[in-house]
Parts: C-alpha cells; sequence; structure tokens
C-alpha cells in the first residue's frame, strides 16, 4: 500500500468510529491548547517585564534603608538616608550621580475632585537624565530642581479611570493634603497638612514603572519642596546611584556594602528582574508541567482507542492477511491512524490554544490588573514554539499508538479469520 492508501484508510477508520475518535483528539486538543496558551501568557510576562524595567536606565542601583530594629520601646533605623549618605555615596570609584528621594502617598484634590496618589521629591533634571531617559512631557516640563511651587503629574492622574478627558490643564493650581502621625505635648496625634501647587508639565504615559513608582499615578515635585511638605528634615526615602558603566554595578555594590554592612539595601534593576524572571519561570514550568500530563492522558486515550479497534477488526486483519498483507503493513495502517489523530489534535489544539491566550487570558489578565495604575498584558507565540508544540503532540500520539499497532500486526491469521 502506498502512502495515500494509507491515510485514506486510517481516515475511514476514523469515520467509522466519529464519537470515540472526536473524544480521543478533543484530549489532544485539550493538552496541546494549555500548552501553547500558558507558554504564550510566560513569554508575554516576561517581554512585559523587560519593556517595564527598560524604562529605568541600566546603571542604576537603588539604595533603601536597612528595616527599623526595635530597642528599648524605640524604633531606631540603623543609617539614615541623609546629605552625608549622599556625600560617601558620590565619593565611590565608578559612581557617576546620586539622586536623593521622598516619597509619600497623599490625597490631591484638583477642581472637584480627589485622588490618591504617589508624590516623588527630586532633582527631576537628574532624574530624567539618569534614572527614566524615555520619559516625555505630553505639555509643559519638568520642574526645576529648586522650584517650591511647581508640579508635574503623571498620565494617570491626568486622566483618571472612567474619565476621557483631562483632569488637569497645564498652569493649573492642585492641592496636596498629607496625613502624618507626630508626637505633640507627648501624646502621638493625627496631623494633615496642606499645599498648593503649580502644574508646570504632565508626563506621558509611562508604562507600570520607574524608579520604584508608578510614575503614570504619581506627582512630582522638588526635593526642597517634598522636604519642607512632608517635613523629612533633611531625610531621604531613597537614593538612585548612577554608575559610569553598567559593568560596575557590581563594583559599586560591593563598594557599598564595604561602607555599610547590611545598614544599607542595594538593589539593581537587572538583579530584581532575574529574580521576578526566575519566579514567572517556576510557575511557568509547574503550569506546563500540568497541560503536559494533560497530553499523557491523550496518550493514554489514544491506546484506549486503538485497541479497542483492533479488538473490534480482528476478523478485518486476518482478512487483510490472508489478502498477502504483511505485518508491517499492518502496523503502518494502526499507526498512521495514531498519527491522523495527533494530527488533527495538535493543529486543532495549537489554533485554539492562540486564541484562548490572546483573547481571554491575556484580556482576563489586562482586565484584572489594568485598572488604576494596572498594565495591558500580550501573550507572545513565537513560531518556533509553536512548531515544536505541534510536533510534540504529534509525536506523543505515534507513540501511544505504537504498541496496539504492534499487536495488530502480531495477530495469528488463523485465529483473526475464527472471529465473530
Amino acid at each position: 500500500m502506498n502512502l495515500l492508501e494509507i491515510l485514506n484508510f486510517s481516515l475511514g477508520s476514523l469515520r467509522d468510529r466519529r464519537m470515540r475518535s472526536a473524544l480521543t483528539i478533543l484530549m489532544v486538543v485539550i493538552g496541546a491548547a494549555l500548552i501553547v496558551s500558558l507558554n504564550g501568557m510566560s513569554a508575554g510576562m516576561n517581554v512585559f517585564i523587560d519593556q517595564q524595567f527598560n524604562r529605568l536606565a541600566p546603571n542604576l542601583l537603588i539604595i533603601t534603608p536597612a528595616p527599623m530594629i526595635q530597642t528599648g520601646g524605640a524604633v531606631n533605623n540603623p543609617v539614615e538616608l541623609n546629605a552625608q549618605t549622599v556625600r560617601n555615596l558620590e565619593s565611590i570609584t565608578g559612581v557617576e550621580e546620586v539622586i536623593p528621594m521622598i516619597q509619600r502617598g497623599v490625597k490631591l484634590h484638583v477642581g472637584g475632585s480627589t485622588l490618591t496618589v504617589g508624590v516623588l521629591g527630586l532633582d527631576q533634571i537628574k532624574g530624567r537624565q539618569y534614572i527614566t531617559p524615555t520619559l516625555e512631557y505630553a505639555e509643559g516640563t519638568q520642574v526645576l530642581p529648586h522650584d517650591s511651587l511647581g508640579a508635574a503629574v503623571g498620565h494617570k492622574v491626568n486622566y483618571p479611570p472612567g474619565r476621557t478627558t483631562p483632569l488637569i490643564r497645564l498652569g493649573q493650581a492642585i492641592s496636596i493634603e498629607y496625613t502624618s502621625i507626630q508626637v505633640v505635648g507627648g501624646e502621638q496625634k493625627q496631623v494633615t497638612q496642606k499645599r498648593s501647587f503649580i502644574v508646570r508639565g504632565i508626563i506621558e504615559d509611562m508604562g507600570s514603572s520607574g524608579a520604584g513608582v508608578n510614575l503614570n499615578n504619581a506627582v512630582l515635585i522638588s526635593l526642597p519642596a517634598a522636604n519642607a511638605l512632608f517635613k523629612s528634615g533633611g531625610k531621604y526615602d531613597m537614593i538612585m546611584v548612577a554608575t559610569k558603566d553598567p559593568d560596575l554595578n557590581d563594583g559599586v555594590e560591593a563598594a557599598i556594602h564595604e561602607r555599610y554592612g547590611e545598614d544599607l539595601g542595594v538593589t539593581s534593576p537587572k538583579a530584581l528582574i532575574e529574580t521576578i524572571q526566575g519566579f514567572i519561570s517556576g510557575f511557568s514550568v509547574f503550569f506546563l508541567s500540568i497541560a503536559a500530563v494533560s497530553l499523557v492522558v491523550a496518550a493514554v486515550g489514544v491506546v484506549t482507542t486503538l485497541f479497542t479497534s483492533v479488538m473490534e477488526r480482528t476478523r478485518e486483519i486476518g482478512v487483510l492477511k490472508a489478502l498477502g498483507f504483511k505485518n508491517r503493513s499492518i502496523m503502518m495502517l494502526f499507526l498512521s491512524e495514531a498519527t491522523m489523530i495527533g494530527i488533527l489534535g495538535a493543529s486543532v489544539g495549537v489554533t485554539l490554544g492562540v486564541i484562548v491566550g490572546k483573547f481571554l487570558l491575556g484580556g482576563l489578565i489586562s482586565a484584572g490588573f489594568g485598572g488604576e495604575g494596572g498594565f495591558s498584558l500580550t501573550p507572545v507565540f513565537l513560531p518556533t514554539d509553536l512548531i515544536f508544540i505541534w510536533i510534540f503532540s504529534v509525536v506523543i500520539s505515534s507513540i501511544a499508538g505504537f504498541y496496539p499497532a504492534w499487536r495488530a500486526s502480531r495477530l495469528d491469521p488463523v485465529v483473526s479469520l475464527r472471529k465473530e
């Protein structure tokens, strides 16, 4: 028999047992679709993380104070971030610029609206040069280092959820309300402070990350203005260190630890992204393993279907052998059925996996996290991955059909012809 005759015979056998064949193919479809959709979501998440961290310069180190230590009822920081810390960091070989920051959560009052946003105080000229080089302004410009009244607002501040028109215009006055716990007369009291600013710039959409804060949902002011508003007393919440070259990051980090030990936390965007991607990869392997198990279950279905087919067609096999069909030809007939199941199931499964991953899973995740300051996740389906999953599904089905096909080829023709 030639290849075309074998394929026609296999398709005819599948048509004769439509319900059983359809259920077996469905198992292969589900397994292949699961692997494709989960693999696409994993690749899309990695691309999303790369895009977000690429908004930061690769030669950055993020310096934060160590966790607070409680001693004798008092809570103290081992090391405070202040002007002296900045000078010490500037003296380290390989450091190009040191940019201190003050960061707080506040209520923003503009017109009749109130929003909860983050306020970031820093030198915005240095910040744009060293921290967020991709930052662009839709209107206006950055706040100058000693401007005590100017503010720049993020995209989501200007377009809060549910609003299609700008909330804020250039030159408009906005009010920032900050509530803190202070000791007054030996007692802890809530103290609320308000201060007005003039909008100097409106930032373009920056995605979901930037300098450790969501710039989309932030108001940027100068460092002196933040120090006065939050009564920080010259203390900073974080410091960004820009090295002269990304290759110097490790050496600068080692020098910081040598000087401060574990009293300062040092994080680089590169290390952070590697940690997150490692975490995501672990979950991806777990879920892909579950999807692969579904293909193994599908393989069991292929074995069951073909064994049943061999039992039902024992007399037919005897007739074929009596007509001169060799064992190899009989084996090829049944093995081609398993391969056909794999081809049909893999083809439909890969197509369905792309559709589910792109329009269902991607849409659900984006809807779930795409609210205020959220993100939009687009699955990534590489042709090489799709081809590999298709071949893998077909091979699994073919392997599953090998033993039933071999058993069919080994049947005794005399015994087969006696079968009723």
